[in-house]
């Protein structure tokens, strides 16, 4: 077992899932207790607040700082792996220093006794390749950007001025993603430089094997599968960052796939980045997703170029990816209020679904229906929203359960939850409780967002019908929910439908004063 190596210093529960570190609260805690030094006593040797010892030890908060791990170090004496800190090498420069001693280039010294960290980031990103249809070359800064979710501007700091580099969950996701040595960024080399989920043990021979591919393949879709309908069960953050690593693993494995399977691996990348937007924006509202809802649309776009020229057997993947990646930008553009760009996207997606899955083509039809529905600016806008909806509904009523390779779920109770929500959008609360009693009917308990969404729709079809104290109970019971799940997204909404609630006469009731309270509104 991976935790079992810290046994012998203290019975600490692992730091996460994986297992590589102890928890690091509970070290500090355990180290703090050998010096017989209290929580005050810590936090006054610390500069800080004896609180945030309080949180430091149990939830682990301020322990990401890289200068607070080692300030820890040297007060209590903890061995620096614990904290996953390098513990090789003294933090002394030389002449030579240790790591050209050591044989790794000529990186100019920090004052902390390791080379630059940006300067080691930028050496490592030079030497990752990036295949494309006119050839090979070395990764760019926007590409380093794009593999971590941040600005260009970012990682031009980062590199030249070795910002953003106190974070140690930050300087193990360039260790992973670029390949560099830990120690070199100051970090404990015990644990595993990749994604723990199953690797072949030498992928050159295993990924270049015509007998050995197809089951790894088949055990990377199956894992995903599982990934996907564990969070939508538990929402939990952690498998948000599961799925990050396995997209930044897939991402280095490309240059050893062959081409025939090339389609298969680029779409379990794709569901990845979108599995991490989707669970952003509702965890963290979906200002928080949209690197990862424009990377799926630059996965997509860049595979379209690269296949525009002919026919490939993977060709019907790609347009896949580029409607389902249009209709998720006019989502987020949508939740963001950016009427225009959410029009132009939707429409996009919509002119893309020739020769597409049916489980894409039903998504796309009842997201754009929802959206062009609220944005309608005419009758015959309005009815066209309605013909979308009935276009996905005969589509349904011809799909098997097995037609989901992008793990969509717009299954039947998806389907009627989108009719409700589109006909809400156009004044029909009567006809829209009727869907979300169908909605409610076809949806699996595991779907917790959905379910939770119902209940949100409900009450907002009760307040247009003017029923007011019922409308107001329904949104209590979402509030509850939606704050026991950290739910942002349906917390905005449950917002918007507080303020309305507001506004009406039952504004001064204590129900919607209660509303209130439970959404932190004044």
């Amino acid at each position: 077992m991976a935790a079992e190596w810290w046994r012998s210093y203290g019975a600490f529960d692992p730091e996460d899932e994986h297992g590589h570190y102890p928890h690091s609260g509970q070290v500090v805690a355990h180290y703090r207790r050998q010096k017989g030094w209290s929580q005050a006593e810590l936090a006054r040797r610390l500069g800080v607040h004896a609180r945030m010892i309080y949180y430091l030890e149990k939830q682990q908060q301020g322990l990401d700082s890289l200068k607070r791990r080692r300030q820890l170090v040297e007060l209590l004496a903890i061995p620096p792996e614990l904290l996953g800190l390098d513990p090789q090498h003294p933090r002394l420069i030389g002449s030579p220093p240790w790591w050209v001693q050591e044989g790794y280039p000529a990186f100019p010294a920090g004052d902390d006794g390791y080379p630059l960290p940006g300067a080691v980031i930028k050496y490592y990103r030079l030497q990752q390749v990036r295949r494309q249809q006119s050839g090979e070359r070395s990764w760019t800064q926007a590409d380093l950007a794009e593999a971590l979710g941040l600005s260009e501007l970012a990682i031009r700091r980062m590199e030249n001025r070795s910002d953003y580099l106190d974070s140690s969950r930050r300087r193990r996701m360039l260790s992973v993603i670029l390949g560099i040595p830990p120690h070199l960024l100051g970090l404990d080399a015990r644990r595993p430089s990749v994604p723990r989920f199953p690797l072949p043990p030498s992928p050159t021979s295993l990924l270049l094997s015509e007998n050995s591919e197809e089951p790894l393949l088949v055990t990377y879709q199956r894992q995903q599968a599982e990934l996907y309908a564990e969070f939508r069960a538990s929402r939990q953050p952690e498998l948000l960052t599961r799925a990050w690593r396995r997209l930044t693993y897939l991402k280095r494995l490309l240059p050893l796939i062959q081409n025939e399977l090339l389609d298969n691996i680029l779409r379990l990348e794709f569901n990845y980045a979108q599995l991490v937007a989707d669970g952003l924006a509702d965890l963290y509202g979906v200002a928080s997703a949209l690197p990862f809802v424009q990377h799926c649309l630059s996965i997509a776009r860049s595979w379209e170029q690269a296949s525009g020229q002919s026919k490939t057997p993977g060709e019907s993947i790609y347009r896949d990816l580029l409607a389902n990646a249009l209709i998720g930008q006019a989502i987020a553009h949508f939740e963001l209020g950016e009427a225009e760009a959410a029009r132009h996207h939707a429409g996009e997606a919509l002119e893309r679904l020739a020769e597409t899955c049916s489980s894409v083509q039903r998504f796309v039809l009842e997201e754009a229906a929802h959206i062009l529905a609220h944005l309608a600016r005419d009758e015959p806008e309005r009815k066209q929203a309605l013909v979308l909806l009935d276009q996905a509904g005969q589509l349904l009523s011809q799909a098997s359960e097995d037609d989901d390779p992008y793990l969509l779920a717009a299954d039947v109770g998806y389907y009627h939850l989108n009719r409700a929500r589109t006909l809400l959008a156009l004044g029909q609360a009567r006809q829209a409780l009727g869907e979300l009693d169908q909605a409610s009917q076809h949806t699996q308990p595991l779907f917790t967002t959905r379910r939770l969404f119902i209940v949100i729709y409900r009450a907002l079809a009760h307040l247009m019908l003017k029923d007011y104290e019922v409308a107001t109970s329904l949104a209590i019971q979402a509030a509850g929910e939606a704050r026991a799940l950290n739910a942002r997204r349906a917390l905005a909404h449950l917002s918007l439908l507080y303020q309305r609630l507001k506004t009406s006469p039952y504004g001064g009731t204590p129900g919607v004063a209660r509303l209130g309270w439970l959404l932190g509104e004044r």
